[in-house]
């Protein structure tokens, strides 16, 4: 019948746009990465950032210690994400049960997954890496040799805990919204992902400057953030279409009560 013809259409046009999207999203994934590595691997820019945040006459980073960076930027800032992702499950469980017209089930489920994913996946990372902090690099008064990602830790070496950043993960666990929020509208999925961006950069930089992590450490921090959140979008299967797109008229299609 004729007045069928949009719901059925719906599907098909939200299946097509979800697989462009995710070829778009793993294109992007894999040329960022690619650059990271090259530029990460075969330049210095790593140290010679870090050698900007340390005294040399001291023999450390000054603002390791600092009250701001430590006790607001690192701890309370993070006391802080933990609490506002506390408060974003209770949203999503509200989304969940149908209750929020603006974030479908699905994409509820995306954005609980993905906060709680995104730094997990970042510690499990920091485990397995054995990559050092800066201040534990020789250059800077500790005890290790500086390697590039990519390198082989000498063996009987203490094993480093600080690749990804685990901090910048505390900011950058937003982004998943930048998905989750495309039926509310792409205003509301930019903001999101601006939000995540600024948040995470903020606390990175947080930690460039304390002499905790490396710039790489922050970038690939980022980039696993979003590495995660476009496989969960698939796997639970997101509704991406802008504006509301096929849930739309799904809903569209509901008989009142």
């Amino acid at each position: 019948m004729p007045a069928e013809t949009p719901a059925a259409a719906a599907p098909v046009f939200a299946f097509s746009q979800a697989r462009a999207w995710t070829r778009r999203q793993t294109l992007v994934l894999a040329i960022t990465a690619a650059l990271m590595l090259l530029v990460f691997e075969n330049t210095d820019l790593d140290r010679q950032l870090a050698g900007s945040f340390f005294d040399p006459e001291l023999g450390l980073f000054p603002l390791r210690r600092d009250w701001l960076l430590e006790t607001v930027m690192h701890k309370g800032a993070r006391l802080v994400s933990q609490i506002l992702v506390a408060a974003s499950l209770l949203v999503c469980w509200h989304g969940w049960k149908g209750r929020l017209a603006w974030l479908p089930p699905r994409n509820a489920l995306l954005a609980a997954i993905g906060m709680l994913a995104i730094p997990a996946a970042t510690a499990v990372l920091k485990l397995l890496t054995n990559r050092h902090c800066p201040w534990d690099i020789a250059d800077f008064g500790g005890y290790a040799p500086y390697l590039r990602l990519l390198e082989m830790t000498p063996p009987g070496m203490r094993s480093g805990r600080c690749f990804p950043a685990g901090h910048a993960s505390a900011g950058f666990l937003w982004i998943v919204w930048a998905v989750a929020l495309r039926p509310a509208g792409m205003g509301a999925a930019r903001l999101a992902l601006l939000v995540g961006l600024i948040a995470g950069g903020l606390l990175g930089a947080t930690q460039m400057a304390r002499g905790a992590h490396f710039l790489s450490h922050t970038l690939w921090t980022l980039w696993l953030a979003w590495a995660l959140t476009v496989p969960l979008a698939i796997a639970v299967r997101a509704e991406i279409s802008p504006g509301g797109g096929a849930s739309s008229s799904r809903r569209a299609q509901r008989p009142s009560s």
